[in-house]
């Protein structure tokens, strides 16, 4: 059954578009960090860890995946936003802090409506491949 999830969740992501896989990204994010606040809580601390590195390599997918050449001002915030959301992750494992982990899911939530907003709009069909500038970042503005 695992198998065959795995199998569906590799072909979903080869065959969505770009928008569609940050979203995803964004999502399990989320998720995992949720998981990880949890696990925190009931202070199970093996499985808190495990999820706030998951939410980590998300993170660093993330950041890695940036074209700077294209997204110019945006991609170089986005990279910012990446770099502190890892240090504070990272502060939050250590401290064993779940507000901090709240914070992110906050961030990451934002951040998220923010792309959907764009991939909804039908005006904004071009942001699907970020390529239009000024409609990146007018909605990015809002939250950085």
């Amino acid at each position: 059954m695992d198998n065959r999830y795995q199998q569906y969740r590799q072909t979903e992501l080869a065959t969505a578009n770009r928008g569609k896989v940050l979203l995803m990204l964004y999502s399990g994010a989320i998720t995992f960090l949720t998981k990880a606040k949890l696990y925190m809580e009931r202070k199970d601390f093996e499985n808190k860890s495990r999820f706030i590195i998951k939410s980590l390599n998300i993170i660093e997918e993330l950041n890695v995946s940036l074209d700077m050449q294209k997204g110019q001002e945006i991609a170089k915030n986005l990279k910012s936003i990446y770099h502190f959301i890892e240090r504070y992750l990272s502060q939050a494992n250590t401290e064993n802090d779940p507000k901090k982990i709240e914070k992110v899911i906050e961030m990451l939530n934002s951040l998220k409506s923010a792309f959907e907003e764009i991939l909804q709009n039908p005006e904004h069909q071009e942001a699907q491949n970020i390529n239009k500038k000024e409609q990146v970042e007018s909605c990015i503005k809002k939250f950085v």
